[in-house]
């Protein structure tokens, strides 16, 4: 009764439960059916996907190869059509002596036939020698001309797969991450054993586990072999996980170059470098200046800066922040792999001492191109120096230098003057090698770098033309005793122009040189834009926009002409005031048409405005002494200058 009733209950719980499971069991295996095929359908779909990425990536490599192709095509044409040349060359010379060859033979069958017939004394002798006295007396060489050779390019020697493009494989992109320097305020520094640099990393997105587990950073110092050490416990990631911290060690002066990378790619603005000078730069310049005027000339130079390469592979940031605890051991090297093999600098090309970054100038130059023209009368121009060699006669030292010129490939080319050299360094400032003519130099100055490549140096009694890898290649010039030629420049037609000096009579004038020829095809007299013949002076020559500039130290003016209407303009004069010049030597000029002139004996350089009008005295850490040739390059908006005093032959500076 009871015990059947409870029995059956039971029995119909039990009943119940099981249906339940049953429906359970039969929904679960029909979600997982339809599970298995969603799984299957995405498979298929990743699939397609695969196929269709690996489809763009060899789309991408066929249009790679065959621009490369087009490119190889072009080359083997451009050869072709040199060999061409040369072939035609020998053809015509062929042609010539083949037609000599035919008015010779009959000549030379007529006298045989006479001398066989013992009738010699018939030949005459005189018409004969009419007809072939220019065929026997002309020599008609074979030219022989060096065979122009290929050589392959460096660029496609080490192709990897991040040069191709790279896989997104997280869920935002390399150019939506940033790259700062939080500390110190600039990039430029003083070493320390305690000093610490601070970087950030920034996004207005997320750092996520997958951008986590795929970006990279390094850190180098350029001017030695040991890696630098990081602070493992300040590299962390923020509680917002908008930005990523990076700490280290600045112990060694040297250029630092921190390095992050995103899927093998840099994120903006990386690399960052760092610029770091001697711990007791400010000291080392205090003396320097002290003992300018008093003692013999010591060599001192200054950092290296060209931007690094990354050749080792960064580690990944994350991995460096995982351990929050903080470490009592040494801080480790930012990455496993070895460090850049950088050759040891020559001993006197050190650190350049650095102390506090001068007052922030009143105005900020714009990007691009070096253009002056915001900066106002009574504004400031600002420069510090990045590079600097050494005053001396030593293989890598300058002594004296006046002129100087900046090859297409970086290299800086100098004449240290008044050890009647030409040198060659790279961008570094690294001596690479004398450059040398068929006869030695006298007192060389004035350089040019041509359009072509190639450069021309004047000394003393010659006008030389080199290769860009500076190998003697022709005279464009030479002193005939009566004239003395002064200043290189080259105008927008190609032509090698040069200030020409007479002795007797006393005049200057503007000679053009044909390049190929060597023939002067143009000449511009200056009698009536010189004020005082006798006093003139006129050394130093640019050309820019269509305009000749030149200095005259003489006089102390500077003189704008244009070449094609022979105008002229006139600003400058004699003294230590604003505006005014003594011994004005090397001058350059910006994309509008300002000009920074070397005053060489009130030791500074001065800025124009295009209209001659005076702006203000550059201001340059460390000063100049008695600056001789400058040398301006827009693009990374830098000054080389010349001295002829003081402990730094040649300084490079940064303007700011």
């Amino acid at each position: 009764s009871l015990l059947q009733e409870i029995l059956s209950f039971l029995s119909l719980i039990f009943k119940m439960e099981l249906d339940t499971l049953l429906e359970k069991l039969q929904t679960k295996l029909m979600l997982n059916d339809q599970k298995l095929e969603d799984i299957d359908t995405s498979r298929k779909e990743l699939k397609r996907i695969c196929q269709e990425e690996q489809a763009k990536i060899s789309s991408h490599c066929t249009e790679v190869q065959a621009r490369v192709g087009a490119a190889g095509e072009s080359l083997k044409e451009k050869i072709g059509t040199e060999f061409s040349k040369l072939d035609e060359e020998l053809a015509m010379v062929r042609e010539k002596v083949r037609k000599d060859s035919l008015v010779l033979c009959p000549e030379l069958e007529k006298i045989t036939e006479l001398v066989r017939r013992g009738e010699e004394d018939r030949f005459d002798l005189a018409e004969s020698w009419e007809k072939i006295k220019n065929i026997i007396t002309h020599n008609q060489d074979c030219p022989i001309t060096k065979s122009p050779t290929f050589h392959p390019s460096k660029t496609m020697a080490k192709v990897k797969s991040s040069d191709l493009g790279f896989l997104n494989v997280a869920e935002y992109l390399p150019n939506q991450y940033q790259l700062v320097l939080t500390s110190p305020g600039s990039n430029l520094m003083e070493a320390g054993i305690n000093t610490k640099a601070l970087c950030t990393v920034t996004t207005n997105e997320l750092f996520t586990e997958m951008i986590q587990a795929n970006i990279k950073f390094s850190i180098k110092n350029k001017a030695c072999k040991e890696t630098v050490p990081y602070c493992k416990e300040e590299c962390k990631l923020s509680e917002n996980r908008k930005s990523f911290q990076i700490a280290f060690m600045v112990q060694r002066p040297g250029t630092y170059m921190v390095t992050v990378l995103l899927y093998d790619q840099h994120v903006t603005d990386s690399p960052l470098t760092l610029l770091v000078s001697e711990d007791k730069g400010l000291e080392m310049e205090n003396a320097d200046a002290k003992e300018m005027n008093q003692s013999p000339p010591k060599l001192v130079s200054a950092p290296i800066v060209a931007k690094p390469t990354v050749n080792q592979e960064p580690v990944p940031v994350m991995k460096k922040a995982a351990d929050p605890t903080p470490s009592n051991k040494p801080s480790m090297p930012s990455s496993v792999a070895a460090p850049l093999r950088h050759p040891t600098l020559p001993s006197k090309v050190i650190p350049s001492p650095q102390g506090p970054p001068p007052p922030t100038p009143s105005t900020t130059l714009p990007s691009g191109p070096l253009d002056l023209s915001h900066i106002p009368p009574g504004g400031r121009l600002s420069g510090l120096r990045m590079l600097s060699i050494e005053e001396g006669a030593r293989e890598e030292s300058l002594h004296k230098p006046i002129g100087m010129c900046l090859l297409q490939n970086g290299n800086i080319v100098v004449a240290s003057t008044f050890e009647d050299k030409v040198k060659m360094f790279t961008p570094m400032g690294k001596f690479i090698s004398l450059v040398t003519a068929p006869q030695p130099f006298e007192r060389p100055s004035d350089m040019v770098t041509l359009q072509s490549g190639q450069f021309v140096v004047r000394d003393n009694t010659r006008v030389q033309l080199f290769s860009a890898n500076g190998n003697y290649m022709k005279n464009m010039w030479e002193d005939k005793g009566q004239d003395k030629c002064y200043g290189l420049a080259q105008d927008k037609e190609g032509r090698l122009v040069t200030i020409m000096e007479s002795r007797r009579p006393r005049k200057t004038d503007l000679l053009f040189f044909d390049l190929v020829s060597g023939e002067l095809v143009k000449k511009i007299e200056m009698e009536d834009i010189i004020a005082n013949k006798a006093m003139s002076k006129c050394r130093f020559l640019t050309y820019q926009l269509g305009k000749l500039y030149i200095t005259d130290l003489g006089l102390d003016c500077v003189y704008i002409l244009d070449p094609i209407t022979i105008n002229a303009k006139v600003f400058g004069s004699s003294g230590s005031g604003p505006g005014q010049l003594s011994d004005p030597a090397g001058l350059v000029v910006d994309i509008k048409g300002n000009i920074i002139v070397a005053d060489s004996k009130n030791h500074r350089l001065c800025l124009y405005n295009m209209e001659g009008k005076f702006v203000c005295n550059l201001s340059l850490s460390p000063d100049t002494r008695r600056p001789s040739g400058v040398v301006l390059d827009k693009d990374k908006q830098e000054l080389y200058v010349l001295n002829l005093q003081g402990k730094a032959a040649m300084i490079k500076y940064k303007f700011k």
